[in-house]
């Protein structure tokens, strides 16, 4: 199995699909918080009930209200230095726990000769992306009326943005293939999410892990580099193509997984009709 040829086809596949699949994704929401008082409100408060209740704990509580020294030398409030790692987190997170089982929730598709299956996971990650935005949109308010204004190094949120989501969506596609396949791969996934986020640098700095190969192998972790670049565009530390070697490792890494995920996706999902 070629697997360029396979990532050409699902790439084609989804493009081909594009006005669909934001139509389903808005479709998701609508079905996700239709049962509801508050509908959509609830993608905000989650998350800032979350921030709250990690600033109160973590700032207040064990670090005594201390500011977060920078590498750069700045000291920022711990919560103005959490809240970019958090709304990454949060998107992450609908991606591991709802994108594995994206495509069991919609077998109904599956079983329809003419949907595009592929494009299911990239839908379902459209979905977990608006709030996204709406959160990222929130963030540069508080940061707009608070004492640390946006920066030019803003400018490159968008490229942050658009590597973490085609990140998140190749992410869905494998997680959810193999989440069809196995049951116990989903509850593989729902294990580990807690282990993966006292992993991943959102409530503390990997400058501060003395031991520098440790420091190292949590940088392999691809999410440290989104939460490092929200942290950057927020907080006006760095550019993107300051951190070259990191950037090239993490294209290089997302191509192979992208060519490993869409050839696994083209092997498994013509089973995925009886399976189901």
């Amino acid at each position: 199995m070629n697997p360029f040829k396979a990532l050409s086809e699902l790439t084609v596949l989804n493009i081909k699909h594009t006005k669909q699949s934001f139509s389903m994704a808005g479709s998701e929401l609508k079905k996700k918080y239709s049962s509801t008082l508050f509908g959509w409100a609830w993608a905000i408060v989650r998350p800032l009930v979350f921030i709250f209740v990690y600033w109160f704990a973590m700032s207040v509580g064990i670090r005594g209200n201390k500011p977060i020294v920078m590498e750069s030398g700045d000291k920022v409030p711990y919560i103005i230095w959490m809240i970019p790692g958090v709304i990454a987190w949060f998107v992450l997170q609908e991606t591991l726990s709802a994108g594995v089982v994206c495509v069991r929730h919609n077998s109904h598709l599956v079983n329809k000769m003419l949907f595009p299956v592929g494009t299911i996971p990239v839908f379902s990650t459209i979905s977990y992306f608006f709030s996204h935005i709406l959160m990222i949109v929130i963030s540069i308010i508080i940061f707009a009326v608070s004492k640390y204004p946006l920066t030019v190094y803003m400018l490159q949120l968008p490229f942050y943005f658009l590597l973490f989501f085609t990140f998140c969506c190749i992410t869905a596609t494998f997680i959810s293939t193999l989440g069809v396949i196995s049951r116990d791969f989903e509850q593989f996934i729902k294990a580990i999410l807690n282990v993966f986020f006292w992993m991943s640098p959102v409530l503390w700095q990997i400058s501060k892990v003395e031991n520098k190969y440790i420091a190292f192998a949590l940088k392999l972790n691809p999410f440290n580099y989104f939460v490092t670049g929200y942290r950057d565009a927020f907080l006006g530390q760095a550019w993107f193509w300051e951190h070259q070697k990191y950037t090239a490792y993490i294209v290089i890494f997302i191509i192979i997984f992208a060519l490993f995920t869409a050839s696994l996706h083209k092997k498994l999902a013509p089973e995925f009709a009886d399976v189901l």
